[in-house]
């Protein structure tokens, strides 16, 4: 198996310019695309990430692009219709799939995508060169680390445990409905190894939040 990963400026894209004009990073997916008319469009859905000034600016601009047709939010949560020739996701070959997805900030675009050939990643990166600024940053034969499973934590059974508990037992309610020191006394344990258990596990949770967030 094969993983690419690509570095793209792309100049005429409705959003990765304007993620240069406002300090605004973005995570997504294209999700189709399909030629309606002699059209070609593609739907896309971004998750936004700056201040909320930041991100409402980037939100009017992207509402005078030409290109975006259909556009709904909820949140931080972007999706868009968009119509247009030159885009990349118009270009993706459904043989290959999403390691990570696609991140964007300071006017670049990072994908990172894996196929069973090698050779339709070539052609994609061929493809995306003749309409816009494409670097390979990476091609490796190797099995991928895909970002669902970076979404599960690696927790030892101890610290998964202390997690569990203290997430049913109300640690984590606002306001808090026990303690960890209540915890460890109901179970039989040590304050000190309870909460070393627990510190750990949120570390690493944490850790995975942040990177899933673009932090």
């Amino acid at each position: 198996m094969w993983v690419a990963k690509f570095k793209i400026k792309h100049d005429t894209c409705w959003i990765t310019p304007k993620t240069t004009k406002y300090a605004v990073s973005t995570f997504g997916i294209p999700l189709s695309n399909y030629i309606q008319n002699g059209k070609k469009y593609h739907t896309g859905v971004d998750i936004l990430q700056g201040s909320e000034s930041e991100k409402k600016k980037l939100i009017n601009a992207i509402k005078k692009d030409k290109h975006v047709k259909k556009m709904s939010i909820q949140g931080d949560q972007l999706f868009v219709l968009i119509e247009g020739d030159d885009f990349i996701a118009n270009y993706h070959d459904p043989a290959l799939f999403f390691v990570n997805p696609v991140f964007t900030e300071k006017g670049h675009e990072y994908w990172e995508l894996g196929s069973w050939e090698r050779e339709r990643l070539i052609k994609f990166y061929k493809n995306v060169q003749k309409f816009t600024k494409i670097t390979l940053l990476k091609l490796q034969n190797e099995i991928p680390q895909l970002f669902l499973h970076q979404a599960l934590p690696k927790l030892t059974p101890k610290q998964k445990e202390a997690f569990i508990l203290a997430r049913d037992l109300g640690y984590y309610n606002h306001p808090r409905k026990i303690s960890v020191e209540q915890i460890a006394k109901r179970n039989n344990l040590s304050r000190s190894t309870f909460q070393e258990h627990l510190r750990k596990a949120e570390s690493k949770i944490m850790e995975v939040v942040g990177k899933g967030i673009g932090l």
